[in-house]
């Protein structure tokens, strides 16, 4: 009677499966999460950013809080945060380190995390000198970047009403609260986005309408002094991921990924046009990148690519990539997390929306 009660249960959970279950079974090499707590972080959440560090610590932030583990979600910290809805800039990620801005480009509020999203402080600053709006017909803050642990860059765009548009750098010191202009230009170019290695070098993207083209741009004294603009390709790029020794890469959003060795002073281009949804650059000749169908791996930085793995995963909805070195790596998109140990030949399922987890 055992016998018979144990078949028809069993007989009962596969009818109730529908297409999502046959998916994770027969697909995924994983086993069902058994931590119901994980709700916490994927109810009516979204992932925003999570990476590898070393030692197998997995830290990421959703839209409603930040989490750790060391034992890929068997036990985890986690805590909600609150920021407000109203967000003028991008995050900006930095290792640990958070950067985002709220309220107006005028009057915008600095929030920083030193912890991956566990903490945040608001810094309202003062500008120095104030910004001159007039001749212009908007004054925007494109991006904040994150310096040192004191210290975080503004990037200003100015529309011209008549002559040049402008440029212009502020360095905020998280202790006095002052933003201090460092430089400016009066010319055709956008600030995109800036990252900093260290206090006092950064690269930055400039797009020129004129020229229909993305440029890269050094500086060597935070800020205060950029090197001449170096056109990357004739294309809108948005995403930046500064290396080791040099090494830069600029990644377009659903397309391709163009890396320099240099310092931004040549650039090296595929071969063929891809469709990435994601890229990271491990070193200063790898490269993963998610397409709609694949995960894709260059090894001559950026010019050739060859698919690792494209199938049994749902590539379609990864959204972004973080790898610690060449075989260990995340990939994520919503309410999905996998890590691989083997360079993405294969997946674990981490974070995944099954029923007992959002219902």
């Amino acid at each position: 009677m055992k016998k018979l009660y144990f078949l028809i249960l069993i007989g009962a959970v596969a009818s109730g499966c529908g297409d999502k279950d046959k998916f994770l079974f027969t697909q995924i090499p994983t086993e069902p999460v058994l931590n119901a707590d994980l709700r916490n972080l994927v109810k009516d959440n979204s992932l925003m950013h999570v990476r590898l560090d070393s030692g197998n610590i997995i830290r990421g932030i959703t839209d409603k809080n930040a989490f750790s583990t060391t034992d890929q979600f068997k036990s985890f910290n986690y805590g909600a945060y609150s920021l407000p809805a109203t967000k003028v800039t991008p995050f900006s990620y930095d290792n640990n380190n958070i950067v985002v801005a709220s309220g107006t480009s005028l009057a915008p509020t600095i929030h920083v995390s030193q912890d991956y999203g566990s903490t945040w402080t608001g810094h309202v600053p003062t500008f120095s000198p104030v910004i001159n709006t007039a001749g212009f017909n908007s004054t925007e803050l494109v991006c904040v970047s994150y310096i040192d642990s004191n210290n975080v860059m503004l990037a200003y765009q100015q529309k011209a009403t008549t002559a040049a548009d402008s440029r212009k750098f502020y360095k905020l010191n998280l202790t006095t609260k002052v933003a201090t202009r460092v430089s400016y230009f009066d010319d055709a170019f956008q600030p995109i986005n800036i990252k900093f290695t260290d206090k006092k070098t950064g690269w930055m993207l400039l797009y020129k309408n004129s020229s229909y083209a993305t440029f890269m741009s050094k500086t060597l004294d935070t800020g205060r002094t950029w090197s001449a603009p170096v056109e990357i390709v004739k294309k809108y790029i948005t995403g930046l991921q500064t290396g080791k020794k040099g090494n830069v890469c600029a990644i377009e959003d659903f397309g391709n990924v163009y890396m320099s060795a240099d310092s931004g002073i040549t650039w090296k281009k595929p071969t063929t046009d891809l469709k990435l949804t994601a890229a990271h650059m491990v070193s200063q000749s790898v490269i993963y990148g998610v397409t709609r169908e694949s995960l894709v791996k260059s090894t001559d930085t950026g010019v050739t690519w060859n698919t690792v793995s494209s199938t049994g995963y749902e590539y379609i909805n990864m959204k972004k990539l973080h790898f610690q070195d060449d075989q260990n790596g995340l990939m994520f998109g919503d309410q999905k997390l996998y890590v691989t140990a083997d360079g993405g030949v294969t997946w674990k399922v981490l974070l995944y929306p099954y029923p007992y987890i959002v219902e």
